[in-house]
């Protein structure tokens, strides 16, 4: 009977050796565990940041490589109107040239005839009786220039007799008059000429005072 008793003690410490060990093994289990979540954590975390980083870095070489295609865009664009600009001078250099020119090509046509009426004067002067023939041949020059002259819309600018205008004559002398009032153009020395509103030259006059 005290040999049962002891074989029951010796296996009852033996179960209890074996569970205490169980529970050893399983304190430390628990232990370790949160320790490897922890590095599983921190190792998510860093391929998470490099993750991140790489998408950093694709999104700014993306924006680089848009602002360089504008760039390229841009560029090509101002090239262009450049080189189209540059063309547009040079044409409208070679133009403007062209009109100035050939700008008084009509005035000359017309005063060609003028040119052979006056020559015909001076023939005419070899001739017998050439002093009428002179005369007729100047008058001849003489009405057909003036007419050439309004037709192209040059008139001549009246003085005497009109007050005096600064903006229409120009005034050589100062001289009393009984026939006219103060300031009114008394006498012309050379005729003034204006084109429209536009004077081509003033009249230069004798003023009273």
């Amino acid at each position: 009977m005290a040999e049962e008793t002891k074989d029951q003690a010796q296996e009852s410490a033996e179960d209890k050796e074996i569970f205490d060990e169980e529970a050893d093994s399983r304190q430390n289990g628990q232990q370790e565990e949160p320790a490897d979540t922890t590095n599983d954590e921190q190792e998510g975390e860093v391929e998470a940041s490099e993750e991140e980083e790489l998408s950093e870095e694709e999104r700014l070489e993306q924006q680089l490589n848009e602002l360089q295609a504008q760039y390229n865009e841009l560029n090509d664009k101002y090239l262009r109107i450049a080189a189209e600009f540059e063309n547009y001078k040079k044409r409208t250099d070679r133009e403007f040239s062209r009109q100035v020119q050939f700008a008084n090509e009509d005035l000359f046509r017309d005063v060609l005839p003028i040119l052979d009426d006056l020559e015909r004067a001076v023939n005419s002067t070899r001739e017998e009786s050439s002093f009428e023939k002179l005369k007729e041949g100047v008058m001849l020059v003489y009405n057909n220039f003036k007419n050439l002259l309004e037709r192209r819309g040059v008139e001549p600018i009246d003085s005497v007799g009109e007050p005096f205008d600064p903006e229409l004559h120009e005034a050589m002398m100062v001289r009393e008059s009984d026939e006219y009032d103060s300031e009114t153009v008394v006498e012309e020395f050379e005729r003034g000429y204006k084109l429209g509103d536009k004077v081509l030259r003033h009249a230069k006059v004798v003023v009273s005072k």
